[in-house]
């Protein structure tokens, strides 16, 4: 048909374009090619005989020295583009085409059927059933195209679909849970760098996804929220100042002390302890009787002592930050007063945390003889701040002692049975280690080893 014939004529002309293309003038630096895909520098010249594409993923232009048997059956340089990208000048000016190009063009144009052209219908039926039509391959790409976008554009995307769904939705149902977790993770992967947390405080991130989130029923939904907010000001000082000038503080530790779950408790805790590490203005705030009180309650609830042991190592992180600010050689002086003026450990014995911490060492032994890990845990966090803070509180006291002989000599039976690794020994092994050590310091090196 007239319209194949055309079909045809365009496409030869179109190869004859492309082959002046990339035959053009000399740029600055030459492509030097291998058989394996590699980024064409701006202002590269290429030479003929190449694939070319545009990678989605980069938005640059890739090219590759063609297979052998692509060379065989094409008489120009190939110009393949990724799904969805027009084809691309790939360098030089248009210069003249080569003598033997121009005579297999002739040659092409010269053989293209006349009007008078007849095919065979089982033929053609064959060719429609092997190939696919322009309209399903125009739609596949559009299918496949990738759109690249920024950072910016799916956080503003992100926040839309959130309201949208807190407008019209429960999020009690499976599939919008579902559809908050992926959201939540999204978010969670770009807060992760500070730009796009310092912008997702700018776009008002706390009011219309943090809050809302906190403020629903929906236990899932606060963990999303608590978690979110921990990694957004998590080692970031804008972040941390925004939370806090937005009375964060206060509200995360109004939380804490409403909620009885161990996965609310232990996001808050998460998000309460990124707010105030490396920040002590907001330690001194948030830190006084009331805080201290709201905080040291958790020990008390009736939640997994995973949980509980959060709150141990928050406190010993605050203080040895707090000592390293007023002993450290390279600290200036602006940083040494500000911690001096936190008063930290002067609060935290006003609040008897050392006898706070030593019931809650003592009431959870049990747990701690049969998950050893916790134990190192918190052992190693009491241990840290013995010196300085609850050494004469905790040699005083012989429910702390109990405890302390109780976990080792469980690990002196768990290591005579042993029957495991040598990595799994050597771990006991440690821990006991620590805990010997930590008899010795309160107690002195003279301690019967079995005192029950």
């Amino acid at each position: 048909s007239r319209s194949q014939v055309t079909m045809k004529l365009f496409t030869i002309v179109l190869c004859g374009v492309l082959l002046v293309s990339c035959n053009g003038a000399q740029n600055k630096t030459q492509f030097v090619a291998t058989d394996e895909w590699q980024e064409i520098e701006e202002g590269q010249s290429i030479p003929q005989g190449l694939h070319v594409r545009i990678n989605l993923q980069t938005g640059k232009k890739e090219a590759k020295i063609l297979e052998k048997e692509d060379n065989d059956t094409q008489s120009a340089g190939p110009l393949s583009t990724v799904p969805g990208e027009g084809l691309q000048d790939h360098g030089g000016g248009a210069t003249a085409l080569p003598y033997e190009n121009i005579g297999k063009l002739k040659e092409a144009l010269e053989n293209i059927p006349g009007d008078d052209f007849k095919y065979n219908e089982e033929e053609l039926k064959k060719v429609k059933a092997k190939f696919k039509t322009y309209d399903e391959i125009k739609k596949e790409l559009k299918d496949v195209n990738l759109e690249v976008k920024s950072d910016s554009d799916i956080m503003s995307a992100l926040f839309e679909r959130f309201e949208e769904i807190l407008k019209s939705k429960n999020p009690a149902e499976n599939a919008v849970k579902a559809e908050l977790d992926v959201m939540f993770e999204d978010l969670q992967y770009l807060v992760h760098q500070i730009d796009n947390a310092n912008e997702f405080i700018d776009r008002k991130g706390i009011e219309h996804i943090i809050w809302p989130s906190l403020n629903q029923t929906e236990s899932a939904l606060k963990i999303h929220g608590l978690k979110l907010l921990g990694t957004v000001v998590q080692n970031n000082p804008k972040a941390k100042i925004a939370l806090f000038e937005r009375n964060g503080g206060s509200i995360l530790l109004t939380k804490l002390s409403q909620s009885t779950k161990s996965e609310e408790i232990s996001a808050g805790l998460y998000a309460f302890g990124s707010l105030v590490r490396k920040f002590p203005y907001a330690q001194s705030e948030l830190l006084n009787a009331h805080g201290y009180s709201l905080l040291f309650d958790i020990l008390d609830k009736n939640i997994e002592p995973r949980v509980k042991v959060k709150i141990i190592k928050l406190i010993t992180d605050l203080v040895q930050d707090y000592e390293n600010a007023l002993t450290g050689q390279e600290v200036d002086a602006t940083t040494r007063e500000r911690y001096e003026s936190t008063n930290l450990k002067e609060g935290l014995r006003k609040a008897e945390y050392c006898n706070r911490a030593g019931e809650f060492f003592h009431q959870n032994k049990a747990g701690f003889v049969q998950d050893e890990n916790l134990a190192e845990e918190c052992v190693s966090a009491l241990r840290s701040i013995r010196q300085g803070l609850c050494q004469d509180v905790w040699s005083k006291c012989p429910l702390f002692r109990h405890t302390l002989l109780v976990l080792r000599n469980n690990l002196d039976t768990r290591l005579g049975d042993w029957d495991g690794d040598k990595d799994g020994r050597d771990y006991l092994t440690e821990i006991q280690l620590g805990i010997d050590r930590f008899v010795e310091e309160l107690y002195g090196s003279g301690l019967p080893k079995d005192e029950l």
